[in-house]
Formats: C-alpha cells, sequence, structure tokens
C-alpha cells in the first residue's frame, strides 16, 4: 500500500459543525441557552419550514459589545470562560465557543446585537463562515439572529435531514424543556407564523406544565422542593402521580443547574424510586432540576452538552432515589385516596337532595343485604357438598346454578394435587387461555389451547390493515365530539397526518391553539372510550411516528391500535364470545400469529398425551 502525505483537511470547520450541528433543532438550542446567558427574559424563536430555511431567535439580553461582535463568529471563543479550570465552577450553558462558529460555517447568519452603553448596535452578515458585511445599525438593546438556508453548503448533510414533521418535532421538543427549565423567562414560538407555543413568564412551574402538557398533567403533578446545604444538595421540580405514567421516558424532563442533560444513572434512580406504584412497561412523569456543585459534575462529555458524568455516582444515585422515594411514599401512597376521586362539579346534587339521597341508598342496601342472607342460608340447607375451598365469585350466590358451584370447588386431597374443574366456556381461571378441542390440517384430533388477546390481536391488525389500504374503515359518530389538548409536538404530528389518521378511523378535526376535535372513531372500537385513553393513543403514535415518515410507521402504528382495542388476557368471555372469536380468527389471512409474530393456538395430538402417559410407545 503507497504512503499518502499528511495534509491539511480543506474546510475542517465545515466538518467540525457537524459535531455540534446535524440538525436545525441544535441550532436553536445554542441560541436560546445563549439567550439565557444573556439574562433575557423574553425569547421569541420564529422558524421557517422546520428551520430549514429560516431559524430567528431575539431577545432582550445583555447583547454584545460592538467589539466583539466579530470574534464571537471565532473558533473558541467565549465571555464565559478563560481557561480549563473554569470548567469546574462552570454557571453559563454554553462554555466551548464552538456554537455561533459551527452554526455561521453551515448557513447564511445575519445578527444585530446592542448593548445598553452604546446609542447604536451592530449588524453582521455572514455567509459559510465568511463575514461579507458589518455595519452599526439603530436597534433595541439585546440580540437579534437569523440563520437561513442551514447546509445550503453542505448538500450531503442536506439531503439527511427528515421530514417537516420530523425536524419540527425535534425543535419544539427543545423550546418546550428551556420553557420547562426556566419558568421566569417568557418564551413565544412561532413556525411558519402559526403560534406554536406562548408559555408567559411564571414561577409557577405547574402554570407552565399546563401550556405544554395540559391540564391533566399538570392537575396530576405534585411540586418537590428538596435543600440540603452541607453538603449542597437541591431538588426542585414537579413528580406526577403513576395515573400519568408514560410508555417512554419522552415527556419527562432532567435538569443539572438548570441545563437540560440525558442521564441513565439519574433515569434509573428515578425510575427505581417509583417501584411498586408503576405498572410494568410504564415510566414516571417528572420535570426535575438538580443543583449540584458544578465542580463535581462534568459537561464535557458530549459535543451537544447533553450527557453528564459525575465525581461520585454511587452518592448522587443513591441521593436521588431516596429523596424521590420518600416522596413518593408520602404523597402517592399514603395520600392515594385524594387521586381517585372524580370531578363532579356541575352533577353534585344540592346539600338536602344529597342526604335524601343518602338515606335512601342506605335503606335500599340493607334490605338487599337482608334478602341475599335469607338466600345464602337457604341454597347452603340445599346444596351440601363434600368439596372445598370454594372460590369467591363476584355473582350472587343465589344465581349460580349447581353445575357452577361443582365447578368452582377444589376437590383436596392428601399428597394429591388440589384440582377443579375448567369452566363450561373453556376459559382458563387466569383469564388469558381457552382451552378446546378439534381436529389439525393433518386431520389429528387433539387439544387446542388459544391466547384470547393474541388471537384478537390479529383479527384487529387485519381489520384495521384492510380498511387503511382501501380507506374503507367504518367509523362511528359521537354524539358528543371530544375535546383533546395536545402538547405541541403532539399537535404538529396530527396536523402532518390527520388524512392517514383518518384512514384508521378517527377523524379529528382543528379547533384552534393545541386543541383538537374528535367527532368519529372506527367502530371496531366499540363503545365509546375514555378522554385518557384517546391521549394515550395520541401520545403513544407520536412516539411511534417521532423520527420517521407516517407511511415508515403505518403498521407499527397499526399493531399498536391492534393491540389496544384486542379482547385482553383477563376479560371474562362467553361461549358465544369465544365461538366469534374463533370464527373471526379463521378468516384471518394469518390465523396463527398475533400483530407481534406471538402464537395465537397451539395443538397437542391425543397421539402425543397418549405418549405422555405411555399408553402407547
Amino acid at each position: 500500500m503507497k504512503v499518502r502525505k499528511i495534509k491539511k483537511i480543506l474546510e475542517a470547520d465545515k466538518i467540525a459543525a457537524g459535531e455540534v450541528v446535524d440538525r436545525p433543532a441544535n441550532v436553536v438550542k445554542e441560541l436560546v441557552e445563549n439567550s439565557i446567558d444573556a439574562n433575557a427574559s423574553e425569547i421569541r424563536i420564529i422558524v421557517r419550514n422546520a428551520g430549514k430555511s429560516l431559524i430567528h431567535v431575539i431577545d432582550d439580553g445583555i447583547g454584545i459589545p460592538s467589539e466583539d461582535i466579530k470574534i464571537a463568529f471565532e473558533r473558541h471563543t467565549s465571555s464565559k470562560i478563560r481557561s480549563i479550570q473554569d470548567l469546574e465552577n462552570l454557571s453559563t450553558l454554553g462554555f466551548r465557543g464552538e456554537a455561533l462558529a459551527s452554526i455561521a460555517a453551515v448557513s447564511k447568519v445575519e445578527i444585530i446585537s446592542r448593548v445598553e452603553d452604546e446609542e447604536k448596535g451592530v449588524q453582521l452578515i455572514i455567509e459559510g463562515g465568511k463575514i461579507v458585511d458589518k455595519k452599526r445599525i439603530s436597534c433595541p438593546v439585546g440580540t437579534n439572529i437569523q440563520v437561513k438556508n442551514l447546509f445550503y453548503n453542505l448538500p450531503a448533510r442536506q439531503k439527511f435531514l427528515k421530514t417537516d414533521a420530523t425536524e419540527l418535532g425535534h425543535i419544539t421538543d427543545i423550546v418546550q424543556r428551556y420553557s420547562l427549565a426556566y419558568p421566569n423567562l417568557h418564551f413565544i414560538y412561532h413556525h411558519n407564523e402559526l403560534d406554536i407555543l406562548n408559555c408567559p413568564a411564571s414561577n409557577d412551574l405547574k402554570t407552565i406544565v399546563f401550556h405544554v402538557y395540559g391540564k391533566q398533567i399538570a392537575k396530576f403533578s405534585e411540586q418537590i422542593d428538596f435543600e440540603e446545604k452541607n453538603p449542597y444538595f437541591k431538588v426542585n421540580g414537579l413528580l406526577g402521580h403513576p395515573e400519568i405514567s408514560k410508555k417512554t421516558r419522552t415527556y419527562s424532563s432532567l435538569f443539572i443547574n438548570h441545563r437540560y442533560v440525558i442521564s441513565d444513572l439519574l433515569s434509573r434512580a428515578i425510575q427505581e424510586s417509583y417501584k411498586g406504584t408503576l405498572m410494568v412497561g410504564k415510566y414516571p412523569f417528572y420535570i426535575l432540576n438538580i443543583n449540584l456543585d458544578p465542580s463535581v459534575i462534568d459537561f464535557n462529555v458530549h459535543p451537544k452538552k447533553l450527557h453528564v458524568r459525575f465525581e461520585r455516582e454511587e452518592y448522587v444515585y443513591n441521593k436521588v432515589y431516596n429523596i424521590i422515594r420518600n416522596f413518593v411514599e408520602d404523597k402517592f401512597i399514603v395520600k392515594e385516596a385524594k387521586y381517585i376521586s372524580t370531578e363532579l362539579h356541575d352533577f353534585v346534587p344540592k346539600e338536602e337532595k344529597l342526604l335524601e339521597a343518602k338515606k335512601e341508598i342506605s335503606e335500599v342496601k340493607f334490605k338487599q343485604e337482608k334478602i341475599n342472607q335469607e338466600k345464602v342460608l337457604k341454597t347452603e340447607e340445599k346444596i351440601q357438598l363434600s368439596l372445598e375451598d370454594q372460590i369467591v365469585s363476584d355473582k350472587p350466590i343465589e344465581k349460580l346454578p349447581l353445575e357452577t358451584l361443582l365447578r368452582e370447588k377444589y376437590i383436596i386431597s392428601e399428597n394429591f394435587p388440589k384440582l377443579r374443574l375448567i369452566s363450561h366456556t373453556g376459559q382458563l381461571s387466569n383469564k388469558t387461555y381457552v382451552v378446546l378441542e378439534g381436529i389439525n390440517e393433518n386431520n389429528e384430533e387433539g387439544l387446542f389451547i388459544l391466547d384470547q388477546h393474541a388471537a384478537s390481536e390479529r383479527i384487529m391488525k387485519e381489520k384495521f390493515i384492510d380498511a387503511f389500504k382501501t380507506s374503507k374503515m367504518n367509523r362511528q359518530k359521537l354524539i358528543s365530539p371530544l375535546k383533546i389538548e395536545v402538547s405541541p409536538s403532539e399537535k404538529i404530528f396530527l396536523e402532518s397526518n390527520l388524512l392517514e389518521i383518518r384512514k384508521l378511523g378517527f377523524d379529528f378535526q382543528r379547533f384552534g391553539g393545541t386543541t383538537f376535535i374528535l367527532r368519529e372513531i372506527p367502530t371496531v372500537m366499540g363503545k365509546v372510550p375514555k378522554l385518557n385513553i384517546i391521549k394515550e393513543i395520541i401520545s403513544d403514535i407520536t412516539e411511534i411516528g417521532k423520527d420517521k415518515s407516517f407511511s415508515e410507521v403505518t403498521e407499527e402504528i397499526i399493531n399498536y391500535l391492534s393491540c389496544h382495542k384486542s379482547i385482553r388476557g383477563g376479560d371474562n368471555l362467553s361461549l358465544k364470545d369465544i365461538r366469534n372469536l374463533l370464527i373471526d380468527l379463521g378468516k384471518c389471512k394469518d390465523s396463527y400469529h398475533c400483530a407481534h409474530g406471538r402464537p395465537t393456538i397451539r395443538f397437542f395430538s391425543y397421539k402425543e398425551l397418549d405418549k405422555l402417559f405411555k399408553r402407547i410407545v
């Protein structure tokens, strides 16, 4: 192999810029952080074409002195640190001095800025890292920066950008995070002249959560404030009740000294502190700011400053776990009752009627209990069985026929398994599997075991797929349309995919702001779902389609909807339900696998059973 001469890389600044800027959201993040560091009280973010053609950030911060504005766009220049030792006492969001240089290298930049003690500000125009114009200009105190035609000089990078909906989702995510981290600042965010987010300055984090995530999330979130002075350790923010737990961590935000970070260590600590209160596969909702001594944190791990390291990881993990665990036990376990009440408001009767109603209910209950006791005594006198351990049933005992009573009692005998008969439907007591008998494709007789959820899921999937392909999903109109508040990122996803979502049977219509009206649902969903179920569906399909086009994730979304509306493990089925399930499953193109590839039914031939019992060799 021929040895090649080492030479300086041409346009290395553009290559290096890719470490800091790989999509419009990175630009927004860096510019917003600069505005926060400049002590702005209002930050206005305007983007066009998901930031590909324009990212415009205006703040009322301290501005950049005219003599410094040119050097601000050179690599490794900063007003925030002077040497590596300053990293040990870092109090700003920006510190490397790479952001503006990287942004200018791959776009066309126009910046106007003025400081308070100067009469006029300065305007600087940069294209591809080269200054093309500089002049004095009248302007307010603060900084007004426009980043145009991102990656215009890097077509290879430009072609890897995702759809506008995806890129806009990432930008929205960043703006939301910082509005939550700094509730004392006013964030205004527009896309193509449409108002996406307007979070007025507020010292109340719950108010900001209401603007970003809506009423339910704000309602089921509790304020946490913990402070320890020696050693310094402070945790404040909001922790969500298990009622609003999510299927991913996406909605939660973690800040270290008000910097948005990703930390597997702290995420695990928070997840563990909720142990015993969450369903399997669910993650807690939280917005937490942890204040620590900057000298024990290393923010300089990742080019985008998202990941952090701690000097004493075990100490930080245990500290966060214990603080949050104590809070969860106090607020969400001991005081659980406060979360199970229903909002009645207009439906609550007046005090006099309420007392009357209570009295009537008590009398009816007393009479009913007396009748039930008499019937139970009569039934017990008639039926004397040498069986024990009757299963407790929700059904009144007087309605249970003798055969049912026989099935529900275990046969107890020493040195023998505890056995009872299966139900007349063949559905086992865990309400997940159904035992059947029949003949397989090889004409063998035997025993079949059906997974009721897997079977139902397969049926639902094929119904959704057929309807989506033909645009003939049967829909039912809601008598009372549902008014649904969504987050800004969910709004972007819905608006971008309204036609595709309608093919699945959901008719969402824009109402204004971040509110939609749901007028129709697919008939396969059966009864009208509760509002929180629809919100969960929107949240989950938004997460599925976050970084991809709808066509790429259509099947994944259909799988999700199929699973969501299927018969569940635990659902009690009648003979008619089971028969209909088998008929529908038999009509499927793939009767033997659920939407996720698991088996729907298994067969054990009598021949295999004979071998098992050594009846044949």
